[in-house]
């Protein structure tokens, strides 16, 4: 499965939630309690559309919501790989969930400077739409691209255990 924007949150959330998935690419953050803090200096429109759209308040005001929706409070229940492929201007908003998943060989992320919420290079679309492809196709298919300039990533998503010990 992969996501983009609210796809990404459906996308994580049911990666926690169940046990439909074997493998998952994601391209933008999810709602954390990082991403309020780090937004909230967007001013008051944020905060409104947090309530309205998520009904969440700051983290202390709706403690209940935020660990239903948060990935950052549900790390032991991704049992997938999951490839986070992040433009450089929002990947910092994902730091409470993706470092824990690195961390523990559960995900692997790319970052895409100078780029805002979709990336639009055609350089990194290119990047990203293979690497992609390559994902997918090794963990679904077992396929690996014999191009030897993509060793590499095999050796490390052979790492990677997507959760599973």
């Amino acid at each position: 499965m992969g996501g983009l924007s609210f796809g990404n949150e459906v996308a994580l959330w049911v990666a926690a939630n169940t046990d439909l998935l074997r493998a998952l690419s994601v391209s933008a953050p999810a709602v954390t309690p990082l991403y309020y803090l780090m937004s909230s200096l967007k001013g008051d429109d944020f905060l409104a559309n947090m309530r309205r759209n998520w009904q969440l308040g700051a983290p202390d005001e709706t403690p209940e919501h935020w660990q239903r929706l948060s990935p950052a409070f549900h790390i032991d229940k991704f049992d997938v790989p999951i490839l986070f492929q992040m433009p450089e201007q929002e990947y910092p908003y994902t730091l409470d969930y993706t470092i824990p998943l690195i961390r523990a060989r559960r995900a692997e992320m790319h970052v895409f400077p100078h780029e805002p919420h979709v990336i639009f290079h055609p350089r990194h679309k290119l990047a990203a739409n293979e690497r992609n492809l390559d994902w997918f196709r090794f963990w679904l298919q077992g396929a690996v691209d014999e191009d030897p300039r993509k060793s590499k990533q095999y050796e490390r998503w052979r790492q990677l255990d997507g959760g599973k010990e």
